[in-house]
């Protein structure tokens, strides 16, 4: 209690700080310029869009993003209208398929020398972005979609990537300063999620779904399922990221999904399902968690059912995504629902392919 009471109290000389700096600074200028923060703030809690400024040459990122090596940028976040964050930081492009084919691929953003004081964010070296691929509404479009992709796994379990949105802006110094906004969002790290729920991160390649807890991998590859996504695995840890929590050991590790762009709710234009597959569309959904008994199947099949209202409202009040694409990702998991909600569910559309 004391440790926690000292934590508040630095949080409000921080602020009272601040504060004092930006009434003195009224006078001068029309927002005050800060360097650091000192919070406990948790910011993937805010659910407000992120206001941020890159600055950096955009022709030196297209061309050293195939080299692996982080770049400079100038970063600014604004808090309102009166507090702004300005760093130097890094940061360096990832994703083997998205560096080949976007213009702007999704990057790391390096935090390590940025001064950055968090309880939440101590461990953490870098942030994973998601960015825009490239330029016009469709592009725009996967990003909005992708990160509600997220925020429904959100609700069905707590082990999973927490997302924030941001609205970006890029200014590019090699040409002339041009600006460009469009939408991105960053990823909670993986020692973040971890630290959350109490456990560790796995690095093993060799699991495979029957070392994780049943019912964890039953409702992640029932969301995969119905949200049309076949583009991961836990052997090798595509799309996969495995945890170690508390009081279960060797009874079973739990999955976390993430990397939603080929997924079937996405729909983007370049997503091609696997070969082995039979299928042609991202659209046609395909099941690819561990054979169960039906109860088992149910469980699952009940668990994700108790959120549809919650799931679907979520669409319908996200006010970024265009009304069209809302009726669209709506149209999409309603057949998911109506069709779990049928007898010969099981059978016909969950034990045919599983493994």
């Amino acid at each position: 209690m004391k440790h926690l009471q000292g934590k508040k109290l630095i949080l409000a000389l921080v602020l009272s700080t601040i504060f004092q700096f930006w009434l003195s600074a009224q006078e001068k200028s029309d927002s005050l310029i800060i360097h650091t923060i000192s919070t406990t703030l948790d910011i993937f809690e805010d659910p407000r869009p992120m206001e941020i400024t890159l600055t950096l040459d955009l022709k030196t990122y297209q061309r050293e993003k195939f080299e692996g090596e982080y770049i400079p940028v100038h970063f600014l976040y604004e808090f309102g209208d009166s507090v702004r964050i300005e760093k130097s930081m890094r940061i360096k492009a990832r994703g083997k398929f998205r560096r080949e084919y976007c213009t702007f691929a999704p990057f790391w953003l390096n935090i390590r020398k940025a001064n950055v004081t968090n309880e939440h964010l101590q461990d953490v070296k870098k942030m994973k972005v998601v960015t825009q691929c490239k330029g016009g509404k469709a592009y725009s479009e996967y990003v909005l979609k992708e990160y509600l992709a997220y925020k429904i796994y959100n609700m069905l379990s707590p082990v999973s990537f927490r997302v924030r949105l941001i609205h970006m802006t890029y200014i590019d110094t090699g040409r002339k300063n041009k600006v460009t906004e469009n939408w991105a969002f960053l990823i909670e790290p993986e020692e973040m999620l971890a630290e959350r729920n109490g456990g560790i991160a796995i690095k093993k390649d060799e699991l495979s779904m029957h070392f994780m807890r049943t019912e964890q991998m039953d409702v992640a590859a029932l969301f995969l399922y119905m949200i049309g996504n076949s583009d991961y695995s836990i052997v090798g840890r595509h799309n996969m990221k495995i945890l170690g929590l508390p009081d279960y050991g060797s009874k079973g590790y739990t999955p976390v999904p993430y990397d939603f762009d080929y997924s079937g709710i996405v729909n983007s234009h370049y997503a091609v399902p696997g070969e082995n597959l039979g299928i042609s569309s991202v659209r046609q959904r395909y099941y690819l968690g561990p054979c169960r008994e039906d109860q088992e199947f149910q469980k699952a099949i009940d668990h994700i059912q108790s959120h549809r209202d919650e799931i679907l409202e979520l669409v319908e009040d996200f006010p970024y995504l265009a009304p069209k694409h809302k009726k669209e990702m709506i149209r999409y998991l309603e057949a998911y629902f109506d069709s779990a909600s049928r007898p010969g569910f099981i059978r016909s559309g969950l034990q045919t392919s599983c493994r």
